[in-house]
């Protein structure tokens, strides 16, 4: 039967080195950040999902001149569609309040019952008394130039054979800069951005999580590079509570024996195993007795501290050379 081995104890320091990585900060941080804006996200959407609601059951009096989001108006006397949207299928028609002041609106396909009869009251008069009121209800749209190009020209013609010339100055005046859209909607149709709420969060969230996956599997890897390190680890380890970092933002120490650093990922590499050094871009390598390559820093983080490590690496390696020769 193997034998157990015995697990690692190293001090504070040195568990400093081996856990925090960036890609635990990245991973923490996703996910603070993540459940934040998703809690944010659900309150803004129960406020809005009820807002919305509630103006559903009691909507605004529609004014064509202000544009009152989820409006009703009563519609006394309607003309015939002067429009219709080819692709969509709906259709534009001017109605007319209980004062008789135009408005513009549009419905889906074709016209119900009382509608067309509040169009042919129009069409053809109402000697037998007005039809019974029509209550439109939907959404407050901004009027486009290409509709009040179509309305003015219906309007023209609206009340006699003869064009009756009106520029668009004066149809805005009357029917203002709104139409009332009464097809059916949703509260997704009508806030489709309100699902940027979840799908920021959520991507926040799988960036996090995806950190944090990275960062165990590099906590594996750091695991097993410690068990190579398990027969000089306790020495450098008590080297290390007495050493400083060589440069502020740079994870390297150099103790009496060891070179220790966690720049990429954590070594502990004795000087007289160092068998000599490198470049690669920015990176400086340390080349060992057994062929592996260890990357030591990068120049962009050392604080202008390069060379100076270069030249205390090399007197380190020499000095310890020189200690095994004797």
């Amino acid at each position: 039967m193997a034998e157990k081995k015995e697990k690692i104890a190293v001090s504070d320091k040195m568990m400093g080195l081996l856990y925090l990585d960036k890609s635990l900060y990245i991973g923490v941080a996703g996910l603070i950040l993540g459940l934040s804006f998703l809690l944010g996200g659900i309150f803004i959407y129960i406020f809005m999902k009820g807002a919305y609601e509630r103006q559903q059951e009691a909507p605004n009096y529609f004014d064509p001149f202000q544009g009152t989001g989820y409006s009703a108006i009563s519609a006394q006397l309607a003309t015939d569609y002067f429009a219709e949207h080819v692709k969509e299928g709906y259709r534009l028609y001017f109605g007319f309040d209980p004062s008789f002041e135009p408005f513009i609106f549009c419905a889906d396909g074709e016209a119900g019952e009382e509608l067309k009869a509040l169009i042919d009251a129009t069409v053809n008069g109402y000697d037998d008394g007005l039809p019974p009121m029509l209550r439109l209800t939907g959404f407050s749209r901004p009027l486009t130039s290409e509709i009040m190009g179509y309305a003015r020209d219906a309007y023209s013609q609206m009340w006699s054979d003869e064009t009756i010339p009106i520029s668009s100055d004066e149809l805005y005046q009357m029917v203002g800069d709104y139409y009332l859209d009464t097809r059916p909607s949703s509260f997704f149709a009508e806030y489709p951005w309100v699902m940027a709420l979840f799908a920021v969060p959520a991507a926040i969230l799988a960036v996090g999580l995806n950190a944090l996956f990275q960062y165990r599997k590099w906590i594996k890897a750091q695991i097993v590079r410690l068990e190579r390190y398990r027969e000089w680890l306790p020495t450098a380890d008590r080297e290390l509570e007495h050493t400083e970092r060589f440069a502020k933002r740079l994870p390297l120490y150099l103790t009496e024996h060891f070179l220790i650093t966690a720049a990429y990922s954590l070594d502990v590499i004795p000087y007289e195993a160092i068998q000599l050094f490198s470049e690669s871009g920015s990176l400086l390598l340390a080349v060992t007795t057994d062929g592996e390559t260890h990357i030591l820093a990068d120049r962009l983080r050392c604080d202008g501290c390069y060379d100076r490590l270069l030249i205390e690496l090399h007197k380190r390696q020499e000095i310890a050379a020189i200690g095994n020769v004797l």
